[in-house]
This record gives structure tokens, sequence and C-alpha cells, in this order.
């Protein structure tokens, strides 16, 4: 607001005032010089009376033309008795403004006269106009009162003026904290520590995320060093870049380690600039980039890259492993089949086959590794999964080798059905209950339990939970244990390093989720499945298990690239009673199809370097599109075998298989085509 601005309102009510009070004052003053005039004349009078009686005419003279110059009179006359003019004293001419006032008007002249009285008797008249001036006092006095106003008018407006700038002041005071607090708010919003620091490396400031993770205390009266804030090692190669900085060096980040309130350093990046005083450095700000989040996800692609990898190579070769042992099991099969009951070498004979079908189930848990095994699903409940391997051998055995620990079960009834892979829920429940009795051994206890419960989504899930009252998982462990060979115990002995990478990729493959708990009272694994609606246990099958089911002549068509498979399949299907016609390629097999029809096909999936099964049986499905098909695959893709499922085949063998399981898919699949 401008000091000197006076408003036009406040200008006309001056204004006013001012008129009003010099008619007043005017009026007053006008009044008041008449009188003094008048009065003064009459003085005039009394003053020459003697001069007059006395006929002093020079003395008169002199007298009456000071008079006529210092009251402004235009002439004085002195008139005798009888009416004779004595003398008579003109006034000077007017000057210049005066000549031009008076035709105005503006000076009048006013006419006077008054008896010269000596002894009581009139001796003359003294006579005289006078130049009425009393425009220049006027005028003096209405300026006067206009400055007057001015003055006035400037002061209150001043007055106006401080108390607005006052308001102002408060006003942009309150802007400057309502933004500082602004900033402060910001900067405490920062998911990262800002402070400022003096050139000595003592804090001056720090922001409230940078209190909670360093916890700056004062040292005596005086602030924490910012040094404190890093670890030993680091705080030389910091000081080192705080002076250069100080001195006007170049900024960059920096990756330190900061000691927080962490169990461990914590990496940050540091970033240093400094603070300036007018044109000199008063001090730095620093920020500092906690990056433990980024590393540890880094640490989390190097490790997933590494369970790839080995995957990779698990998967590889346990897929040239399942055709191998696919003789190892089957032939002997053949071998049994035409040995005769007493024979000296059926007991060798078994064991061979025996120890090929333990190397298979090493073979399922590395193919699980590398999740490259097609496992179909079926609606099973987690209740019948655990009954079934509390009543398996493999636990009878487990229980003999740890027979002071303490076995609980707790099933609730209510635990949902869940869509899975039956052999690898069991083999997961296996390995954790496995886990649990080496962890309690020495008088422990494992407890089995099943539940349901709802997330914060709403979401419900069956969870099957194995808990121990072992010595605990340490931190350090806990970040490695579903590591493929990652393992505490004695390789080769009790296990080979696979178990808990199994049961990972057994919930991720059935979109579930693993939650651990532990500590130095034991731990927990609580296996959480997405739960179903459905209330059947598992699809009805009314095929004698126990029977091995014979064919009648159907013809099969037998599609694998290796040798010893079509080998194996030909002689199972032939004990079977099946008709039996090979191929060696997708290829063949689409132009054997072209001018014949067969019953099934017995499809392998990976053919190379020739068409995958799912390309063979998507052409197959052009020349016959109701032909039935069994998958028999050790390692496939899981979108391949859903892909030729989806176009029409009915039933999934995993190699190596055994005469009842071959004998009971491909009787399975016949009937329900001919239904």
């Amino acid at each position: 607001m401008n000091l000197f601005y006076i408003s036009w309102k406040q200008f006309l009510i001056g204004c006013l005032a001012v008129m009003l009070s010099f008619a007043l004052i005017s009026a007053a003053f006008v009044q008041r010089k008449k009188a003094s005039n008048h009065s003064r004349f009459i003085n005039h009078g009394i003053i020459i009376t003697d001069t007059v009686w006395t006929f002093q005419k020079e003395a008169l003279q002199t007298y009456l033309q000071l008079a006529v110059e210092a009251n402004h009179y235009k002439y004085l006359i002195v008139l005798e008795k009888n009416g004779s003019q004595y003398i008579e004293v003109t006034a000077q001419p007017l000057s210049f403004p005066d000549t031009l006032l008076c035709p105005l008007g503006i000076i009048p002249l006013n006419s006077m006269s008054t008896d010269i009285v000596y002894q009581e008797e009139v001796i003359g008249t003294l006579k005289g106009q006078q130049y009425s001036r009393i425009c220049y006092p006027l005028a003096t006095i209405f300026l006067s009162l206009f400055l007057f106003m001015i003055m006035i008018l400037f002061i209150i407006n001043l007055i106006s003026s401080s108390k607005f700038l006052g308001q102002e002041v408060e006003r942009e005071n309150e802007k400057f904290r309502a933004s500082e607090r602004r900033f402060q708010e910001l900067v405490d919003l920062l998911p990262e520590t800002v402070c400022e620091i003096d050139p000595q490396g003592l804090l001056t400031y720090i922001n409230e995320i940078g209190q909670k993770r360093f916890s700056p205390a004062k040292q005596g009266h005086h602030a924490s060093s910012f040094f404190n804030f890093f670890m030993p090692e680091e705080r030389e190669r910091i000081q080192e870049s705080f002076t250069s900085v100080i001195q006007g060096g170049k900024q960059k980040l920096t990756k330190v380690l900061a000691q927080t309130g962490a169990s461990t350093p914590s990496p940050v990046l540091l970033r240093l600039a400094p603070c300036y005083s007018g044109k000199t450095i008063s001090g730095l700000r620093a920020i500092l980039f906690d990056i433990t989040e980024q590393h540890q996800l880094e640490e989390q692609l190097r490790r997933a890259q590494r369970m790839e990898a080995i995957g990779l190579m698990a998967g590889g070769v346990a897929h040239d492993l399942n055709n191998i042992l696919s003789g190892i099991v089957n032939y002997p099969e053949l071998i049994l089949m035409k040995l005769p009951p007493d024979s000296n070498v059926r007991d060798n004979v078994l064991a061979l086959k025996k120890s090929g079908q333990r190397a298979a189930e090493v073979v399922a848990d590395m193919l699980t590794v590398s999740r490259g095994i097609a496992a179909p699903k079926e609606i099973r409940s987690p209740n019948a999964l655990i009954d079934e391997y509390l009543q398996s051998p493999e636990f009878s055995k487990l229980q003999s080798l740890h027979p002071d620990v303490a076995w609980k079960v707790k099933l609730d009834k209510d635990t949902p059905n869940i869509s899975c892979s039956r052999n690898h829920v069991l083999k997961s429940i296996m390995n954790l209950i496995t886990n649990g009795a080496e962890a309690a051994a020495d008088s422990g206890e494992v407890t089995i339990s099943t539940e349901k419960r709802e997330d914060k989504a709403g979401k419900w899930w069956s969870v099957i939970i194995i808990s121990d009252t072992g010595s605990g998982i340490n931190a350090d462990d806990q970040q490695h244990i579903f590591e493929p060979f990652y393992t505490k115990k004695m390789m080769g002995r009790s296990g080979t390093g696979l178990g808990l990478t199994i049961v990972a990729n057994t919930m991720q493959d059935h979109g579930g989720k693993i939650r651990l708990n532990s500590s130095e009272d034991g731990s927990s694994f609580a296996l959480f499945f997405p739960t179903l609606k459905q209330v059947q246990d598992v699809l009805a099958d009314d095929i004698d298990k126990g029977e091995i089911q014979q064919g009648k002549g159907e013809k099969i068509l037998i599609i694998d690239d290796d040798t010893t498979q079509r080998d194996i399949a030909s002689q199972l299907l032939l004990s079977l009673g099946y008709q039996v016609v090979s191929v060696a390629s997708g290829e063949e097999a689409v132009q054997y199809l072209r001018t014949r029809c067969v019953h099934l096909l017995l499809l392998d999936m990976i053919m190379e370097p020739g068409m995958s099964g799912f390309e063979t049986y998507k052409q197959v499905v052009a020349i016959h599109p109701k032909q039935k098909a069994v998958i028999a695959s050790g390692f496939s893709e899981s979108n391949e075998v859903k892909n030729t499922m989806s176009l029409g085949a009915q039933g999934f063998i995993k190699k190596p298989y055994t005469l009842e399981q071959l004998a009971q898919i491909v009787y399975s699949t016949l009937k329900q085509a001919n239904k």
C-alpha cells in the first residue's frame, strides 16, 4: 500500500471540513479586522488632535504619511471645523497584485470618518479610505487549513497504512510459517533420510524418518556427529567426500554402509550438497537413500536365476534319466512275467525293479524342482491325503526311526477340498513331517493339523499345518531353505536337499502359499491351498485297482522317438492283449493315420527334432476328429499338456510307468471312448 495515497472520499471530506472551518474563522477574522481597523482609525484621530490644534502641519503631514503606508489607506484628509480641507495625504501607487485584485473587488475600499476632538470640542474631521487587504490573511488561513487537512489526512493514512502493513507483515509471516511447516511435513513424508550438517560435521537438522532410522542423540551439549551414522570402516571415506564438497568439489552419489537400528548394516546411497549463506558455504545438506530393499530384490533375482539354472539342468538330466529308468523298471516286469514263481533269480529281478522305482522317485523330485513335470489335478480332501500318508509304509518306517517322537493329529472335518496333484501334495506332506520328526528328535513332538482360514481379502484357504518342538530355524537359514540342494543334513543319509524346494514348487504350481513361523520353541509350516466348493473326495472310478485289466484286441499306435520306450510300451501292451503299432515320429504317425484307424494313441510329448506331441495330435484330429489319446511323458511343459488335453486327449501317464499303471490308464480311456 502507498503511504502517500489519499482516496477521493478522504479528500472530499477534508475539503468540506476545511471550507467549514475557513468560513467560521473568516467570519470571525473579518469582524475582528473591521473592529480593529475602526479602532485604529479613531486612534489616529486622537493622536493628531494636538497637532491640528497647534497647526503643526509638517508634523501632521509626516504622521499621516506613515499611517497611510502602515495601514494601507488610499488617502487621509483632515477637514477643519468649517469643512474646508486642511491637509490631504495619498498613498503610493498600488503594487501589481493589488492593481489586479482591486478591480475584481477582492481588495475593496472601506470609507472611514472620525471627529477630531480637543477638550471636548470638535475642531475638525479625519476622513479616509482604506484598502481592505483581508484577502491575503484569509488566503494564508485557507492555505494553512488546507495544509493542515493534508497533514491530518496523511497522519490518518499513515496510521491506517501502519496498521495495514502490520497486518500484511503478519499475513506474510503466517504464509512463511505455513510454507515452513509444509516444507517440514513434505520432508518428513519422504521415505529417505534428509539432514543438514554444519562445517564441523554436526547435525543441525534431520527429518522424521532419519530420527527413527538413526536415533541421533546429543553428545553432551553438542549435536550428534553426522559421521556416526556410518560403519567405522566407512567414516574416513565419507569425511573425505564431506571435505571435498565443503571446499566446492564435485557432488556425487556414494554407496556406503550405514548403522541403523537393524541387526545388520544397511546399504545406502549418500549425496552431499552445499548450503550457502550469501556466497559462502555454511554447511552441507545430505540425503541418504536406503537401498536395502533393492539389495534384497537383487539377491532374490540372483537366487531365482540360480534356481532356474539348477531347475533347467535338473529337468534336462531328469528327462534323460526317465528314458533310461524306463528300461530298469519295465524290463524287470517283463522278465518277472516270464519267470516261474519259484525261480532263484526272481527276488533279484524284483529288487532291480524296486531300485529303478526309487530312482524314478528321485527323478520326479528333480522334475518338480525344474517345474517341468506335467501333473493332472484331482479333487481331494486334505484330511484324506494326510490319512493316506499316515497309513503308508513310509510313515511306519519314519516312526520306527524316531520312536521317541510324539505324534498329534488335529484334522478339522470342515476343511474344504482342494484341486491338487495327489502325488505332489503327498510328497510335500511327507517331506515336512520327515523334517519335523528329525527336528523334534529326543522326546519332541510333531503336530499335523488342518483348518480353513479367511484372509483379509475375504478369500478362503484350506490349510495343512506341520509343526514341531525342535530348536527352530535361524534367520539366515530361513532365507535359503527353499533353494535346491540347500541342506544342513548329512547328504545321502537323511535327504538330498530338494525336500523343501519340492514343497515350494508344489505350492507355486497349485496357486498356494507357504507361511513359516520359527523360534527357539520350534517351527511351523502352513500350506495354504485355494478351496473348492465341490464336496466329493475323488473322482468316481469303477476299475478294480487290484486286478490288471486286459485288452480285447484293440489297436494302439505308440508314437515315441525313443527306441527303448517304443519297445517297452509294445511288449507291455502286447502282454495285456492289445494290438500294437509303433512309429518313431509325429510325421510317421500322421502319414500312417491318413489311410488307417486305431483305437488309441500312446503319445510322447517331446520328439525332437520333429513335431511335438501337441502338433502331432492336432494334425491327427484333423483327420480323425474323435481320435482318443493317452499322453505318456516324463517331462513336458504344462501348457503343451493342457493344450493337447483340450483337443481331446483324455489320459496322462508319467514315465517311467508300471504295467499296472499302463493297464489302468489304457483300459479307462478306451472304456470312456466306448461310452
